[in-house]
């Protein structure tokens, strides 16, 4: 056996026998970036294929000593990074970009010596929290929050929808408000330059009780998708009338015990 190849054969043995346990991580929707943790105590050769991968296809690859964009799903184009030098350090954890429920799910990275050749597998499983908003009814407005990686193309869509119906809808570089649900009318705002910035949060005004439910907002064209929902809860007036009532009642029929006693 050449020297190269027991070289070879001792990093694929020390590869395996790494834990193959599942590693979680929960992060809140919201958050800037989360790390999927995948790290070995070898020193990896220089043509290794690394692949991060989901039930919805490749999240990221690395090859021939770079990132391979083109071969990305692209629900996550533009939302995902590995170390500069992850060889030496033998970490190829992934760096997840504003993650979103959407992103919940078991991602598994495979290092590959040839397309058959596996070096190592690792699991991680990813739980990115609900994102939850509560209001009173009456306030002015309520913010449903969104932001993403910025410079997105300016062919992108941008809906916000509820129970299949169209709360808001950005589309041609311009809103579309003919598009919407008929209970939105001058109901919602975006910001502006939201394609520039990343900042696809909406703004909805005066908000009424039966707009309680799962507003889910679609960013896509044919090289980028994103999806985030937002849990909004809209306290109405008559839950704290109807527990002022129940207070009153109590306090009215104690006063009458008291007044027969």
């Amino acid at each position: 056996m050449l020297p190269s190849q027991f070289l070879l054969l001792s990093v694929q043995l020390m590869l395996w026998f790494v834990v193959l346990s599942v590693d979680q991580v929960e992060v809140d929707s919201g958050a800037e970036s989360v790390q999927l943790p995948c790290k070995t105590t070898v020193h990896l050769p220089e043509d290794i294929k690394v692949v991060w991968e989901d039930r919805k296809g490749k999240v990221h690859v690395y090859q021939n000593g770079s990132d391979q964009p083109g071969e990305q799903y692209r629900y996550y184009r533009g939302r995902t990074e590995m170390k500069i030098n992850l060889l030496e350090p033998g970490d190829l954890s992934l760096t997840l970009k504003y993650p979103t429920d959407w992103d919940s799910n078991t991602y598994t990275c495979t290092v590959y010596k040839s397309e058959e050749d596996i070096l190592m597998k690792k699991q991680v499983e990813l739980k990115v929290k609900d994102y939850q908003v509560e209001v009173e009814e009456g306030e002015e407005s309520v913010q449903l929050p969104f932001r993403t990686t910025p410079d997105l193309p300016e062919d992108t869509t941008v809906m916000w929808v509820c129970s299949d119906r169209t709360v808001h809808l950005y589309w041609n570089r311009s809103d579309q408000p003919e598009e919407q649900h008929r209970d939105y009318k001058n109901r919602t705002e975006m910001k502006k330059d939201l394609l520039k910035t990343g900042d696809l949060s909406l703004t909805l005004k005066h908000p009424k009780e039966t707009d309680t439910g799962r507003y889910r907002c679609r960013v896509f064209n044919k090289d980028v998708w994103r999806e985030k929902t937002v849990e909004l809860k809209v306290k109405g007036q008559y839950e704290d009338t109807e527990q002022r009532s129940v207070c009153l009642s109590v306090i009215g029929c104690s006063s009458l015990i008291g007044c027969l006693s």
